[in-house]
């Protein structure tokens, strides 16, 4: 699957939300849908201008709240809009 490129970020304060917001975006859009791979941590951090940590960072954001999983040895998925993460707020 190939992305439009994404904008490079200016640098300012934590730019993993910036990325996480954005990719967010992305895929409650529907222009990543639900089983589609995501691209590399390097391909990411090339298109947003960031460091690859920086790019790790977003992803495990975009994990805890159940925009996408981690496949072994295949990559990062994204899940389906509907899912929603157990909350444990009491």
């Amino acid at each position: 699957m190939a992305l439009a490129p994404f904008a490079s970020l200016v640098p300012g304060a934590r730019l993993s939300d910036r990325v996480a917001d954005a990719l967010e975006a992305e895929l409650r859009g529907g222009r990543i849908a639900a089983g589609d791979r995501l691209p590399t941590e390097a391909a990411l951090a090339t298109q947003f201008g960031v460091s690859r940590t920086v790019v790790r960072e977003a992803v495990s954001r975009l994990k805890s709240v159940g925009l996408v999983e981690s496949r072994q040895g295949s990559g990062v998925y994204a899940r389906a809009a509907g899912f929603s993460p157990l909350n444990f707020d009491a």
